[in-house]
This record gives structure tokens, sequence and C-alpha cells, in this order.
């Protein structure tokens, strides 16, 4: 289980498009499952949790959820050759107000670097610099 998770959700090393691909699967549903939250939920672009024994088990989850797919990302983006400084700006909680709606511009970059990283070729070995 250790070398399962060192190896899919390490900091350092690669993450190939097919890998990451894979992963697909869990991502496009809790990703969905994420907006409709903030969507139905959320209050000023945002979800509170409650401090009951249900809301800490959904904010747990949640946040492992979070890590694995930054992590995963990370990797990604490394073996894609962009840079890992563009995912800042899934952490950060930028929301804005338009009008009577804010906007979560941490989700929508999140959403962006999904898409980059599933999309974007691999550097060949030979190439990479870093």
């Amino acid at each position: 289980m250790n070398a399962w998770f060192a190896r899919h959700f390490a900091w350092h090393g690669y993450t190939s498009r097919d890998e990451y691909r894979r992963w697909l699967s869990l991502i496009i549903p809790a990703e969905i499952l994420l907006l409709a939250a903030i969507w139905l939920y959320g209050s000023r672009g945002t979800v509170h949790f409650s401090s009951t024994p249900l809301g800490l088990t959904f904010f747990v989850v949640g946040l492992a959820y979070l890590i694995g797919l930054f992590i995963l990302t990370a990797r990604r983006f490394r073996s894609a050759g962009i840079s890992r400084g563009w995912l800042i700006l899934t952490v950060l909680a930028i929301v804005i107000p338009i009008g009577p709606y804010y906007w979560n511009v941490s989700a929508t970059a999140m959403l962006l670097a999904i898409c980059a990283a599933a999309v974007t070729a691999d550097v060949p070995e030979n190439e990479r610099i870093y």
C-alpha cells in the first residue's frame, strides 16, 4: 500500500498523461459534486462545514481528495513541462462577487488545471530539465 501511495501521490516524480487519465473517472464526478455543493450549499462562493460529525467527515474526505488531486496534478504538470506554479491559484481562496453571484476562481483554476493536465503531451525524458 505504501509503495502504491508513494508512486501515485509523492510530490517528486512524474505522471504520464495515460496515468493521469486513469484517475479522471474519479476526478470528474468529484469535481461535479464539489461544484454542486458550492452552488447548492455555498455561502458567498464557498462551502462552510458544520462542526457535526457528518460535517467533519465531509471536510476530512474532501481535504484528502483535494490534497491528492493537487499532488497528482503537480506531478502531471512536471511531466508535461508546465510550471507547477500555476497550481497556486487552485489553493488560494479567491472569490469574486459578480452582482448577486460569486465566482470561485480557485474552483475554476482547478478545472482548467485538470483539463491542461489531461490533454497536454508529455515532454520526452531526454528533454526534461528539472
